[in-house]
């Protein structure tokens, strides 16, 4: 049989887990500590500045032990007698000072109530935010990891499909893809001309002839219609001649544009249509500027022949010259009308690159379009995307903010103020008059003590004795 060994009151526990180790990466919601000091308790006698009733007795005692001390009976029984008195103003203090001490405590725990709900209240909120504040600390670290986890996956996508590996959005893959293929089909896409010096002065001047060739056509409408030399009518030929040049020039270089489109664009006639739009409006062009050139000419001629005439024989302006005294100025006729073939030429220029542009872009978005719809590369482009849409939801991330924040503080501190301050007025309201009976027991003792000194050692009166 055995025998329990068992101490009585002595029970045995199975050994407890060992605990285990903190984790370094895990949130420690002790490094978010409040900000607020915690108030201590406080007691009636840290606001009551005098002394117990315990030490005027002490010292009353005191004395009145002196009094037998005194050898002048009559001086002696006038202290016993006031030392009886003092003994009962003593007591009146001390039931005084413990009804001082009972109202102070009362005050301190009514006020205290509300002062520690404000302290309360706030460390409330202040540990609130301090755990919103830890919870999107862990979120701003996740999403982190995610993102560069994200990162890797574009890189390695991006490799694979055979695009740069900096490319950091869909859009941008799908372009480069769809430029890619084009160029293999034979269709490549020419990027922006830069523009040099050259080609500015070239544009410079393809603007420039449009309003100088006006101009010409101008002075030719001038001294067509207005031989007087009329100011108005000068303005007026002017401005129809600049206006002609233009239309006619933004008309050429909008049915090149439009030539150069008809054949991709579903509803527009056709490109023969356009270019024959085009020869007629240049033939229109330069049988208008040649007519009004060559009528200038003559008319420029004429005017010299007669100005030479009047200087140098004095014969009739009237009179007509000579076939053979007419100079021939066919080299400014010619001159003229290359001016203005080469401007339609130069907006047929424009009109044709704008219209290669277009095209080019065009070409390029239904690429992309296509690209997008075979789906052949959802995946790369959903890596690529992958990366800036984790960084916006980061960037959204924000501590929840208390919107009543700022109120709730305000609140809080007044309702804290009010109770110190009723606090304290309560507080000053009991300690004074506490303050100004002490002060007099006080004197009184003083004086009484001041009594019995003199009555133990009364002054002798020294002088001359008499025999």
């Amino acid at each position: 049989m055995t025998q329990d060994k068992t101490l009585p009151g002595l029970h045995l526990r199975p050994p407890e887990p060992a605990a285990e180790a903190p984790d370094p990466g895990a949130f420690d919601l002790s490094s978010y500590a409040p900000a607020l000091p915690r108030p201590e308790a406080i007691r009636a006698e840290q606001f009551m500045p005098v002394l117990s009733p315990q030490h005027f007795s002490d010292l009353l005692d005191g004395l009145g032990r002196e009094l037998p001390l005194i050898d002048d009976e009559a001086a002696r029984g006038v202290l016993t007698s006031r030392a009886r008195l003092l003994q009962l103003s003593i007591e009146q203090y001390r039931v005084n000072h413990e009804v001082a001490r009972v109202t102070l405590t009362r005050v301190l725990a009514e006020t205290g109530v509300g002062v520690r709900t404000s302290w309360a209240r706030q460390q409330e909120h202040l540990n609130f935010m301090n755990e919103a504040s830890g919870g999107v600390e862990r979120e701003y670290v996740r999403a982190g990891e995610e993102i560069e986890a994200a990162r890797q996956q574009r890189f390695e996508a991006l490799l694979r499909s055979g695009a740069r590996p900096e490319l950091g959005s869909a859009e941008a893959f799908y372009q480069e893809r769809a430029l890619a293929e084009l160029a293999q089909a034979g269709h490549p896409v020419r990027p922006p001309e830069t523009r040099s010096g050259s080609k500015r002065v070239f544009n410079g001047f393809a603007v420039f002839s449009k309003f100088f060739v006006g101009i010409i056509s101008g002075v030719s409408i001038n001294l067509l219609f207005n031989p007087e030399s009329r100011l108005y009518l000068t303005v007026i030929a002017l401005t129809a001649g600049i206006m002609f040049s233009v239309l006619l020039l933004w008309l050429v270089d909008e049915l090149a544009y439009r030539a150069k489109l008809a054949t991709r664009t579903p509803g527009m006639a056709r490109p023969a249509a356009y270019i024959a739009g085009i020869l007629g409006v240049t033939a229109l062009y330069l049988g208008v500027e040649g007519y009004l050139n060559w009528d200038g000419i003559l008319r420029v001629t004429q005017q010299i022949a007669a100005n030479a005439a009047q200087q140098g024989q004095l014969t009739d302006l009237s009179a007509a010259p000579e076939a053979t005294a007419t100079p021939e100025h066919w080299s400014l006729l010619t001159f003229t009308l290359a001016l203005v073939g080469m401007a339609a030429s130069a907006a047929l220029i424009q009109g044709r690159e704008r219209a290669r542009a277009v095209l080019e872009r065009e070409r390029l978005l239904a690429k992309v379009a296509e690209l997008r719809d075979s789906g052949r590369f959802t995946e790369v482009a959903r890596a690529a995307d992958l990366v800036a849409y984790l960084e916006t939801a980061r960037d959204r991330l924000a501590p929840p903010r208390d919107v009543t924040s700022p109120d709730h503080a305000r609140l809080n501190e007044r309702v804290l103020n009010h109770w110190e301050q009723e606090r304290e007025t309560q507080v000053q309201s009991v300690t004074a008059g506490l303050i100004r009976e002490a002060r007099a027991v006080q004197d009184t003792l003083e004086d009484f003590s001041a009594q019995v000194t003199q009555a133990r050692f009364p002054h002798t009166r020294r002088g001359l004795r008499l025999f």
